[in-house]
């Protein structure tokens, strides 16, 4: 988000009615939630190199047996 965009947000919580201290918990539960979103990347990432290597392998088709 850029800063144009993060101003405008602030802007629009205070004239919700947030206080200052609500819009900062709501400002680290943001960026809580974007560090754990990247720290599950490489696990997401792995798991479909799994999955891909599965196929190729034909350890694991679409085939009902």
């Amino acid at each position: 988000m850029n800063q144009v965009n993060f101003k405008e947000g602030l802007e629009m919580l205070r004239r919700a009615g947030f206080t200052a201290s609500e819009i900062d918990r709501l400002c680290r539960l943001r960026r809580e939630h974007a560090e754990n979103e990247m720290d599950q990347a490489p696990a997401d990432l792995h798991r479909l190199e799994f999955v891909r290597w599965l196929v190729m392998t034909r350890r694991l088709t679409d085939q009902v047996v």
